[in-house]
């Protein structure tokens, strides 16, 4: 078992398929692929990380392009939510 999974891991999460070996390497993998982001986009570098691996994906072919379509969908909802409370 990884450092990650023995460190992080509540003992109920052992058992869920989005914390097996595998899916924890491809998370690590995805991090390190929008690993520039992190300056400007640190929470959702984060957040995308966790939807790409629960999402079921195996690799990270094209990671950079979902990324931005993430990135952008997420900036349109924040800004939205923003406008709505200011009127």
């Amino acid at each position: 078992m990884s450092w990650t999974r023995k460190t992080l891991l509540d003992p109920k999460d052992m058992d869920d398929w989005r914390y097996s070996e595998e899916r924890m390497l491809l998370r690590a993998a995805v991090f390190r692929a929008l690993s520039h982001y992190l300056n400007d986009y640190c929470r959702i570098v984060y957040e995308f990380c966790h939807h790409w691996v629960s999402q079921g994906n195996k690799t990270t072919d094209n990671i950079e392009d979902y990324f931005q379509e993430y990135l952008k969908l997420t900036l349109e909802r924040s800004y939205a939510l923003s406008n709505a409370k200011t009127n």
